[in-house]
């Protein structure tokens, strides 16, 4: 580390070798290990060509120099060089901290502790600005091995003290790696939200971060043990190429470890085992073995996940929801191919498992063990697998998420072997506790629901094994439990702080100039990079925010036939699941439960596109009148396949009341108010019937409940030619409603003006955003207000009504199955009931259907049964409206 930083050109012929040997310490700081070498190189030459070397100098520059040497992968180089350099007394504090980080980057931390710890005391002795500077130097990296070694407290320690000396001396520098690594430290403690916060910190108050590779590196293993997968691989592919470009071969492991990690989540194990045997090559490479095996244990893990798909025993990756094919519980139906290589993929996982405990990797070891007993089972060896979990299960460790849901996984698989099914779904059931528990510490939707990836595998056994057991009560539970976010955590909001809100500000600021200069034809690449810049930090800010640890239990099956039966509106459930490539529902009633199997999904999934096609066209202002004629009459003719597909085999079971649809992805895109089958039936669409059902007990037993459901915000963006009516016709309903219109309707005085608890009814373009949905938007006079705006907001709305708009729409590929459109993040955020569009609508048509729908919730009407006499009322033009939440 150095403490007086020039940046000198290197190409100047008159730098001296102190200068050179500042720049190679600048260098090796910025993560740059070749420059850093070159200049330590140069700076020795230069000093030599002198006729008195300076000694002290001399062994400073063999310090920067073995230190580059070890990074670039020439350990024994970098040993010989700081043997050199330990002859001068003076500098010996810097060759025992250059030592010890050698040591803990080859794997052998416990080595390193007797360096750094006498450096830190002789740094102690030091009463010099420059001895102040090195001591933070050395507790940085005694924090490192701390870190490395899995002791978390020292580390905390050190790190503070480093912190608090650099504050003092004003080195930002060493400021940000000190609250970098406090950021790691609370990762590995499991405070996922605090990492985040402390690394963004960290980053912002020292820019130049940015541009090296340890701190996206950092943030992608938080960001990947939150399930945030494509944000840690936008963070993991900056650090690689940082770390090829600067051949910094220590770093490269640690990289190609989280890619491959990062590839496993995404269900690409072919990509995973590519970088895992990067990691392993480049940690043989620097005569690191720890390092290596734990690379092959994420290469066997990889290995694993490619043998489960080869043997079709784990669906293909996509899948929008659990779903409730593609785990074997027994060895059965698998080749004598595919028996014997899963025994050798047996073998070679418990020959790494005994390296591992040798060396004291006890976690690795023991999802080594775990790779071992999966495997074992998949060869159909019950007892040898059952051995191998109790060896695993002994083990001290299983501290990682992943390894004790992986714990969980296999121990519910070895007791459906032997056909204990209750045994079995018990082990389930407790994995997806663990999961739920991890993911109600975030205060962020984005963070819970990303969570879910890691509970895929055990949502789809453990639904797989209820379907199994043909029980209408077991597959409710199951199910219920598989969508654990938006049935067993409680409502979370964004930030509400000035800071969050001035970042959202300058994002939606930057965001509509880069938008109007598309719009413009002038599009500017530049802009447009720090409005990708200006949205991952609005998204940091929301991931900081911890949440309340809070986690409820899913509503048994007679617990909800007990609320429909005391429901005046004798509704019906209709859960919709997939499995085996087709989809089933589940109809419950007061009086019935009963399991169908309905057909191909593949099939559905392209009738219900069309569908969307078909509305989308419809609702263009300018179409060739013969264009609309054969688009309505493919419209028609798409909404009798999809309801016959839908609902024709189990509409006897539904009865005639309230339909509650439970479906997922793209079922959330159907019109269910315009199939033919439920025309003029009330329809509300849910992800979660618990959550729907508590949601409408909440909303009953509240006394103030109808009284705040009448005041009323109605608001028009620009470029809806019947927006304003709508809007103003909306509120000359209401006694005690607001309008904005024009340019008062702008993002400020909307969020302002939204009555606690009341309706917010927005008349507006907008634009459903699937990569995070709370940033889709509505375009109001000033620019986008978005989720985020919404959210946070100090009075949220009860009912929200966004009527010209597809923001309805979900996201249909998120893995774990879990929700997240504009609407379900609404309805995350506390809103009950959100009506929104899953196709377009005409600007016209919502205006008449709107009207229609207030005046029947004056009339006394739910919101479901409102929209389903509006959506009637439209005739033959296609209201494609659909309620969400309680209804």
């Amino acid at each position: 580390m150095n403490p007086h930083r020039r940046h000198t050109s290197p190409g100047r012929g008159d730098l001296s070798a102190t200068d050179l040997w500042t720049m190679a310490r600048s260098a090796s700081d910025d993560g740059k290990w070749s420059t850093g070498l070159r200049l330590a190189q140069r700076a020795l030459q230069r000093l030599d060509e002198q006729p008195a070397p300076d000694p002290v100098l001399r062994a400073r520059i063999l310090v920067a120099y073995a230190y580059n040497s070890s990074e670039l992968g020439n350990t024994a180089r970098a040993r010989d060089l700081l043997d050199e350099a330990a002859t001068c007394e003076e500098v010996l504090p810097a060759v025992r901290v250059a030592r010890g980080l050698i040591l803990v980057r080859t794997g052998r931390p416990d080595a390193a502790l007797e360096d750094l710890d006498a450096a830190v005391a002789q740094l102690r002795a030091s009463h010099t600005p420059e001895g102040l500077e090195d001591l933070a130097g050395a507790l940085i990296n005694r924090g490192l091995l701390h870190i490395v070694a899995g002791r978390l407290d020292p580390a905390a320690a050190d790190t503070l003290a480093a912190g608090a000396i650099a504050r003092e001396l004003h080195r930002g520098d060493i400021t940000f790696m000190a609250q970098h690594n406090l950021g790691f430290v609370r990762y590995l403690a499991g405070d996922l939200p605090a990492a985040l916060a402390a690394m963004e910190t960290a980053a912002a108050a020292w820019p130049r971060a940015a541009q090296d590779g340890v701190s996206p590196l950092d943030r992608a293993r938080v960001l990947a043990s939150a399930g945030l997968v494509e944000a840690a691989g936008e963070h993991i592919d900056q650090a690689l190429e940082f770390f090829r470009i600067n051949r910094a071969t220590a770093d490269l492991v640690d990289a190609y470890s989280v890619r491959a990690e990062l590839d496993l989540l995404a269900g690409n194990p072919v990509a995973a085992l590519h970088a895992a045997r990067r990691a392993e090559q480049t940690a043989r490479r620097r005569g690191n073995h720890p390092a290596a095996l734990a690379a092959r244990t994420l290469r066997l893990q990889a290995v694993r996940a490619q043998r489960r798909q080869d043997h079709r025993l784990d669906p293909p990756t996509g899948a929008a929801e659990p779903d409730t094919g593609g785990i074997a519980t027994r060895g059965a139906g698998i080749t004598g191919v595919q028996r014997n290589r899963a025994r050798r993929d047996a073998g070679e996982a418990g020959a790494l498992a005994d390296e591992l405990v040798a060396l004291g990797l006890v976690e690795e070891a023991r999802t080594a063990m775990l790779l071992q007993a999966e495997a074992l089972l998949d060869s159909g060896d019950i007892p040898a697998a059952a051995e191998a979990a109790k060896t695993a299960g002994l083990r001290s460790g299983g501290v990682r998420l992943v390894t004790r849901l992986q714990g969980h996984l296999v121990d519910g698989r070895l007791e459906l072997a032997v056909g204990h099914r209750s045994a079995g779904l018990a082990h389930i059931r407790r994995g997806l506790d663990v999961l739920s528990h991890f993911q109600a510490r975030f205060g962020s939707q984005d963070l819970q629901t990303a969570g879910a990836v890691h509970g895929m595998e055990l949502a789809r056994l453990g639904l797989r094994t209820a379907v199994e057991t043909g029980s209408p009560a077991a597959i409710f539970q199951w199910l219920e439990r598989a969508r654990g976010v938006s049935t067993r955590l409680p409502a979370v909001r964004p930030p509400a702080d000035p800071e969050f809100a001035r970042e959202l500000g300058e994002f939606r600021a930057g965001y509509e100039q880069a938008r109007q200069a598309v719009l413009a034809g002038h599009r500017d690449p530049s802009l447009e990079v720090r409005v990708r810049q200006m949205r991952r930090q609005v998204q940091a800010m929301a991931w900081s925010a911890s949440g309340s640890g809070a986690v409820r239990q899913p509503l048994t099956l007679a617990a909800v036939q007990r609320r429909l039966a005391d429901d005046p509106d004798s509704p019906g459930v209709v859960a919709y699941i997939r499995g085996d490539g087709a989809l089933h529902a589940l109809v419950v009633t007061a009086s019935r439960a009963r399991f169908h199997r309905l057909g191909s999904f593949e099939e559905l999934q392209g009738r219900i596109r069309r569908v969307s096609a078909d509305l989308d066209l419809l609702a263009a202002q300018r179409i060739p009148e013969l264009v609309r004629v054969v688009a309505h009459r493919s419209l028609i003719g798409g909404l009798e396949r999809v309801g016959a597909y839908l609902l024709e085999p189990i509409l006897p079971l539904i009865g005639d009341g309230t339909v509650l649809v439970a479906g997922l992805g793209v079922l959330t895109t159907v019109p269910w108010g315009l199939l033919p089958q439920l025309r003029g039936r009330p329809v509300s669409v849910t992800a979660s019937v618990t959550a729907a059902l508590s949601g409408r007990e909440r909303t009953d037993t509240d006394p103030e409940a109808h009284r705040r459901r009448r005041r009323v915000l109605a608001v028009a963006g620009p470029d809806l030619p019947f927006g304003a009516a709508e809007a103003e016709q909306v509120a000359a309903l209401y006694p005690e409603a607001t309008t904005l219109v024009g340019t008062a309707a702008t993002g400020t005085a909307v969020l302002k003006g939204i009555p606690d608890g009341g309706l917010l009814h927005i008349a507006a373009h907008g634009h459903h955003e699937v990569e995070s949905p709370l940033f889709s938007w509505v375009q109001l006079a000033d620019g986008p207000l978005y989720g985020y705006d919404i959210a946070p907001n100090p009075s949220l709305p009860d009912h929200v009504v966004l009527s010209s708009c597809d923001v309805g729409r979900s996201d249909d590929d998120r893995p774990g199955g879990e929700p997240l459109g504009l609407a379900a993040a609404l309805l995350r955020s506390g809103v009950s009931t959100v009506v929104a569009g899953v196709s377009r609508i005409a600007d016209d048509v919502a205006a008449l259907s709107m009207v229609q729908y207030h005046r029947r919730l004056l009339a006394g009407d739910r919101p479901a049964v409102a929209l389903a006499a509006a959506v009637a009322a439209g005739g033959s033009e296609p209201v494609p409206l659909t309620c969400f939440g309680v209804g």
